[in-house]
């Protein structure tokens, strides 16, 4: 058992390492672009809680929407 979470644990670091490397070398675009991606991504997410909440609070109230 320890030694798979051992070798897990080193894959990790690994990984991490390679994305840190690979952030050092990004120029001022490559970084645009990726902060771009992720508050897309965030607002996403955003939109998508916030559809489910409003559905509740309807379906809560007696509202129906079909959407």
């Amino acid at each position: 058992m320890y030694e798979l979470l051992d070798w897990l644990v080193n894959k990790m670091v690994f990984v991490v390492f390679v994305i840190i490397g690979h952030f050092q070398f990004m120029t001022i675009e490559a970084w645009s672009l990726t902060i771009s991606c992720c508050m897309g991504m965030f607002a996403l997410s955003l939109s998508y809680w916030h559809k489910k909440v409003m559905q509740q609070i309807a379906r809560e109230r007696g509202i129906f929407i079909h959407e």
